[in-house]
């Protein structure tokens, strides 16, 4: 009754925002609220991430809990999910009884983590199979693994990954477009912000185009924070927004926002961004801001950035374990010399960067990485890239586990 009550308010507050935006003032909606709304008018909703956050998988839990999410939804598409155990997947979300040393390997095992994963995907396929356990004879939701199959078992050199590593979005725009579209379903898209973001050179994602030209409708929700500038540039007009709220990115303020500190909680502007080039050449000139209307439809807002926390699996129940020394196997095999574990289980989410930290942005496939600038001690050194990166095409797909 309490949840019926916020959404007709919400519904309110929906109908007035066109008035809103004259005013150039931002319409903030309940979060839950304002994804149903979206899918009335769109079959696809995408929601960039920030990979491991406390805050943002508590409400994710509770939107797919919500009945009236659970009666239009057909479909959730990780990120953190390898296809190949998309069979135990299946299994566990309906309910069966399925050893979790199993279906864990869906979100523990793929090769979009580096390092150990958070344990908050987890939580997302657990709360889709309690909804379902609870819906009984009702429209069952399905969560879909859109990270390609790899089988670390059979992973000795970086050369393996890299059909997998290089071919990530296309995998994922495949998966949707073959267990959703054609399906005629609508599914809500779980993936990290980079890979949805509109907007030129290094900005423009690829997987949201695909889905386009097969046909989709599609809304954008972005992760955002009240970071507007360097890290210690906050903007306290978000400070009265109540959490968490959806908002629309059209004829507002927010919309005016550069996306990027938004996005990254001032993390990652003292970045140098550089792309493909010759050996030894100089950075190109950076790209000019992207703003926040010009790369979603719409940010969620959690609260402000340093109230956000961060999960991590940590190095206690990891170290002498068998999947702590897997963990450890991969990170050598993808060039890490450092452990890359935590201490702590949960962790600010955004701390104060480092100075003149180096990014590299791939160009076109089979396309070299540009030599990075010297970055100043204690900044992480980034591994070079296998050689086969962007060349090869996927293996056949084996049976899904």
């Amino acid at each position: 009754m309490r949840f019926r009550a916020a959404f007709c308010f919400a519904a309110i507050l929906l109908s007035l925002s066109s008035i809103c935006f004259a005013q150039g003032e931002p319409n903030p909606v309940n979060a839950t609220a304002a994804v149903l709304h979206a899918f009335e008018t769109h079959d696809i909703v995408m929601f960039g991430e920030i990979h491991g956050n406390k805050q943002e998988y508590e409400w994710l839990r509770s939107l797919v809990a919500t009945p009236e999410f659970a009666d239009r939804v057909d479909d959730i598409v990780m990120e953190i999910g390898n296809s190949l155990y998309q069979k135990s997947v299946d299994r566990y979300v309906a309910g069966e009884d399925v050893p979790m040393e199993q279906v864990q390997k869906a979100w523990r095992n793929t090769v979009a983590s580096i390092g150990p994963p958070s344990p908050v995907s987890g939580w997302l396929y657990q709360a889709v199979r309690e909804s379902n356990l609870k819906r009984r004879g009702k429209h069952q939701m399905r969560v879909l693994c859109g990270d390609p199959y790899i089988d670390w078992e059979k992973v000795k050199g970086g050369g393996d990954i890299a059909p997998y590593l290089g071919n990530r979005d296309q995998w994922y725009a495949q998966v949707v477009r073959d267990e959703v579209l054609a399906k005629h379903h609508r599914a809500l898209l779980i993936m990290g912000s980079a890979h949805f973001l509109r907007g030129p050179g290094p900005f423009s994602g690829k997987i949201e185009p695909e889905l386009r030209r097969a046909g989709a409708k599609t809304y954008l929700i972005v992760f955002g924070t009240n970071t507007i500038g360097d890290y210690d540039d906050l903007d306290h007009r978000f400070d009265s927004w109540p959490t968490p709220v959806i908002v629309s990115l059209a004829g507002s303020w927010v919309g005016e926002l550069p996306a990027l500190p938004v996005i990254n909680g001032g993390e990652g502007n003292n970045i140098i961004i550089f792309g493909p080039g010759p050996a030894g050449a100089p950075p190109g000139p950076p790209p000019e801001p992207l703003k926040l209307k010009d790369a979603a439809d719409a940010l969620l807002y959690l609260g402000p950035r340093d109230r956000l926390t961060e999960v991590n699996m940590p190095r206690a129940e990891l170290e002498g374990t068998p999947y702590g020394k897997e963990i450890q196997r991969r990170l050598q095999i993808e060039g890490f010399s450092e452990t890359l574990l935590d201490d702590k289980e949960e962790a600010p989410q955004f701390s104060r960067p480092e100075q003149g930290q180096a990014l590299p942005i791939p160009g076109p496939v089979g396309a070299p990485l540009a030599p990075p600038p010297q970055a100043k001690s204690g900044s992480l050194p980034l591994p070079t890239p296998p050689k086969n990166m962007g060349a090869p095409p996927l293996p056949p797909r084996p049976p899904s586990q």
